[in-house]
């Protein structure tokens, strides 16, 4: 009866405890940085999101990419159709090793869950420029 009681102590203290950070698959370098450009829409606009170290609130979009997962994953997934007024979305990540990846899809398309995760963790936390994105290449606006 004690060892059950031992070990229910050590089960209820377990579950209290901090989860430890998740960090990049053993081999693989963490990310340093994300930046995603969303363009199209019904308006045809062009937005940039980005994520990196000093991002606050960016550590989960960073663990994601750094996953085996996200790593495997093509470099482009379009919809069957690609009619009709929709998103396009460009993801890039940076490794601490220096490697890149960059993985592109449209709205709609089947692509795998942990995509549509990392844009949606982006959009939700990224940083955007100060100014609006050149689309011609111009200067942007003197303020």
């Amino acid at each position: 009866m004690r060892r059950i009681a031992i070990l229910a102590t050590l089960c209820s203290i377990a579950a209290l405890a901090p989860a430890a950070p998740v960090a990049a698959a053993p081999g693989l370098a963490p990310a340093a940085s994300i930046v995603l450009d969303r363009s199209g829409g019904f308006a045809g606009r062009q937005e940039t999101f980005s994520v990196d170290r000093t991002t606050a609130g960016g550590d989960r979009a960073l663990r994601l990419v750094a996953t085996p997962e996200f790593r495997w994953l093509r470099s482009s997934y379009q919809p069957a159709n690609p009619c009709c007024d929709r998103y396009f979305y460009r993801v890039a990540v940076t490794y601490r090793d220096g490697r890149r990846q960059t993985v592109s899809t449209v709205q709609g398309a089947s692509a795998p869950r942990i995509l549509w995760d990392v844009i949606a963790e982006v959009e939700r936390v990224g940083a955007r420029p100060a100014y609006p994105v050149a689309v011609s290449g111009a200067a942007p606006p003197v303020r």
